[in-house]
């Protein structure tokens, strides 16, 4: 279904890109000393330890999810299958939806879901996004972000740091948003911003 997708230390996701290396948000930590691959079962899958954790130098600086990206290398090397494979970055090219993964609630204020979840939601304009009333929105977005969803379809919380794919290739991670289904977009880090994509290509090889 989503063979990229792990489970970061059963709390948030993150995104195999590399038979060493993951891809999850700066603000789900660097205490996790896993991740869970090759299952859809949030807790079925086998654990690799965490070798590395690089957040990104400028994680929080212009805005607190400004930057909400980290790198994790794992202690072994990962052999790939049908249930467990890298996925690749995008160089910017997006359709009008992404696709988004992740066993976070299904409603706000809900419970991690056990099997992971898959839906496509809609892109919603930078300009449109930076309206929306409420604390990290309100013209504070920078360009390493982009929003998705809102009443159709929306990423919660426990999704942090899980894949938003367009066209079979890895364009962000879920970050933040303000509850669940509220119609509020999602906002993602956009792994394409040339800052971000150059800042992993210098320390994975990808």
């Amino acid at each position: 279904m989503a063979p990229y997708q792990v489970n970061y230390g059963d709390v948030c996701g993150g995104v195999l890109i590399d038979h060493f290396w993951a891809l999850t948000t700066a603000h789900c930590g660097i205490e996790l000393t896993y991740i869970r691959i090759g299952s859809r079962h949030r807790l079925n899958g086998p654990k690799v330890t965490i070798d590395q954790h690089l957040v990104h130098p400028e994680y929080g600086e212009q805005h607190a999810f400004d930057f909400d990206v980290q790198l994790l290398r794992f202690q072994r090397r990962l052999h790939f299958s049908e249930m467990v494979s890298m996925i690749r970055l995008s160089n910017g090219e997006c359709g009008d939806n992404v696709i988004v993964t992740g066993w976070g609630y299904s409603v706000e204020k809900g419970d991690y879901k056990d099997i992971l979840q898959r839906v496509k939601v809609p892109l919603v304009s930078m300009q449109e996004c930076q309206k929306v009333n409420q604390f990290s929105y309100n013209h504070t977005l920078t360009p390493r972000m982009f929003c998705a969803g809102g009443e159709d379809g929306d990423a919660c919380q426990g999704d942090s740091g899980g894949a938003a794919v367009s066209y079979g290739k890895l364009v962000g991670l879920s970050s933040f948003g303000f509850g669940c289904g509220r119609g509020i977009p999602g906002v993602y880090t956009n792994i394409s911003d040339p800052q971000i994509a150059a800042w992993i290509r210098m320390h994975a090889p990808v």
